[in-house]
């Protein structure tokens, strides 16, 4: 940043950016500020985040191009992702789409072009504001105290009513009202036990920000050995938020969250299994058989055995406390028609949103039908078992509301079509790769950074089936931070050469 410190009022600018991050990383555990919310019409996701995003894409964004700031490899295909977007959504006007209750396809274009923005805007700024490590360490630093913020919040919402006979203090129930769009017992018993909500809007939501951001950099700490505070010992203050966090998701009673968080602990079990075994063949085995493959597969084998049994325990365990899990050991009989199956283990009304956008996809499978036109398509390709469930009932004839398609792959599909569909995937696997090459870098922030990003995007493989909205952060966040250390990583690569 030596150029923007020869601008006038460069440190003021600096600071005030610095201020903007800070905030905008702090206010991450908030998913539906009210203010907020009514600003932009009443939305359901209105994390105050995006306002100072905004703050940065106006004050120091247009200073970093003014200083000649380079734009990272990386973040080409989702710009190409971004223009096959805006495309189809053009294209939208020549497709027959039909008014849905007042709603037509420019007044849901308008606000999808506009999540869009506000999660293209969140992904740049946090792929562009960090220039070395110490900055990196620092946002590592205020992100645990914001999640410290969400494990404190959370149990005080289920402590505080059994200390004081059911009733939460005023000053609760009024800071609640000020963060969140949802009232503080809202889920907060759910079949007898409680469920936690934290700041979000629904507990779902914060299963969603847990395993996007928090604990993927939590695990990756707690792997790696770095600590962006002091150590006591082996014990690190991320360790003791991981611990925190995995009971905070737990009980969210979030199925797709448990999923997520599920396949990265597989991913990080996979790696650990890997060392594990490199390490015991010298020690157990002769020469001869420790050079063979088949004796590490089989290693392997036996321990996913292992972790297959003790997530099998975990599942039980929910099924004592999550009557919808019980219903997966119940079944007497696999039905082979699969919304019949779906009724059975209680993911059915999923399941028909997702197949309506499928059968989009189906019919304008280039670009799709534009960003947020997929729900005018609902009645006619819902399935007929879908007329008897209780929410298409609600939203066919008691809401005034375009039906989503409430999952963000099924969407891609649906309003961007294979195009934007490719560039999107074309550009999670390049992070991919750069996740994978700074998991071998020899700084511990950089590495923990590439652990933590390869943990975010292997949560968003199940959380993508849960979440179709733009405008949440988490998975911007989380991307741009592992975009911004890949860049910084070639640098100083090309700078030691």
């Amino acid at each position: 940043m030596e150029r923007l410190r020869q601008f006038p009022g460069a440190k003021g600018l600096d600071s005030v950016a610095k201020l903007a991050m800070t905030l905008a990383i702090l206010s991450l555990p908030v998913t539906s500020l009210p203010l907020l919310s009514r600003l932009m019409g009443g939305t359901m996701v209105a994390p105050p985040t995006v306002i100072f995003v905004f703050i940065l894409v106006v004050i120091w964004l247009p200073a970093y191009f003014l200083r000649l700031g380079q734009i990272p490899r990386e973040i080409l295909p989702f710009l190409a992702f971004l223009v096959a977007a805006l495309a189809a959504a053009a294209l939208a006007f020549f497709l027959p789409i039909f008014p849905y209750k007042g709603h037509t396809v420019i007044s849901e274009e308008v606000g999808a072009i506009l999540t869009l923005a506000i999660g293209a805007g969140t992904y740049l700024i946090f792929a562009l504001w960090f220039q070395n490590q110490e900055h990196f360490t620092w946002a590592l630093r205020i992100l645990n105290y914001s999640g410290l913020v969400i494990l404190l919040w959370s149990a005080a919402l289920v402590i505080v009513p059994f200390l004081t006979g059911g009733e939460y203090p005023p000053v609760m129930v009024r800071l609640n009202q000020l963060l969140s769009s949802q009232s503080p017992d809202e889920y907060i018993m759910f079949s007898g036990y409680p469920r936690f909500a934290g700041f979000a809007f629904e507990p779902s939501w914060l299963a969603h920000q847990l395993n996007m951001v928090f604990i993927p950099a939590w695990l990756a700490a707690s792997s790696t050995g770095f600590s962006a505070h002091k150590k006591i010992g082996w014990l690190t203050l991320e360790k003791v938020l991981f611990a925190g966090g995995v009971v905070v998701l737990f009980m969210t009673f979030s199925r797709v969250g448990l999923l997520g968080f599920f396949i990265m602990v597989a991913f990080f079990f996979y790696h650990t299994n890997l060392r594990f075994v490199r390490w015991l063949k010298p020690r157990l085995l002769g020469t001869r058989l420790q050079k063979s493959t088949w004796v590490e597969v089989v290693f392997v084998v036996i321990s996913f055995l292992v972790y297959g049994v003790a997530i099998l325990g975990i599942m039980k365990l929910m099924a004592e406390f999550d009557w919808r899990v019980g219903q997966w050991f119940t079944l007497t009989e696999i039905p082979t028609n699969v919304f019949a199956l779906a009724s059975q283990v209680k993911v059915l009304e999923r399941l028909l949103f997702w197949d309506c956008g499928w059968q989009v996809f189906g019919r304008f499978p280039l670009l799709g039908v534009g960003l947020g036109n997929a729900g005018f398509f609902f009645e006619d390709y819902l399935h007929n078992i879908g007329t008897g469930t209780y929410e298409t009932i609600r939203l066919l004839n008691f809401s005034d509301l375009v039906p989503n398609i409430k999952s963000m792959w099924v969407r891609l599909l649906a309003e961007t079509g294979m195009i934007g569909f490719g560039l999107f995937a074309t550009w999670m696997f390049l992070l991919w790769k750069a996740a994978r090459w700074l998991r071998g870098h020899a700084s511990p922030v950089l590495r923990t950074l590439g652990w933590m990003g390869a943990f975010s995007m292997l949560a968003f493989l199940a959380e993508g089936f849960s979440i179709d909205s733009f405008a949440l952060p988490y998975l911007w966040v989380s991307l741009g931070l592992l975009t911004a250390a890949s860049f910084l990583a070639r640098r100083q690569e090309f700078e030691t050469k």
